[in-house]
């Protein structure tokens, strides 16, 4: 008799993790398009967007970052006038 080697000694876990897979598979795929209902992502996206929008200091979180950029910016011309001279 010879030895058995690799995965023909356990072919039993190699069928379970198979089937398992098999299975989350099916699973997904037989799901019905009709019943995936996209509404409340919808809505919970809107909500987030409106609540962005009532954010009391949003007109000083607009100017802060407007300065940041243009500090940004300045530094970026003043490096190139750097390295140019």
């Amino acid at each position: 008799m010879t030895p058995v080697q690799g995965a023909v000694r356990h072919p039993q876990l190699q069928s379970v993790g198979d089937l398992a897979r098999a299975q989350v598979i099916v699973e997904a795929l037989g799901t019905p398009r009709e019943n995936t209902d996209r509404k409340p992502v919808r809505q919970e996206a809107r909500q987030r967007l409106e609540e962005l929008g009532d954010h009391p200091l949003s007109p000083a979180m607009g100017i802060v970052n407007g300065l940041r950029l243009s500090l940004v910016l300045w530094g970026f011309i003043l490096l190139g006038v750097v390295l140019i001279w």
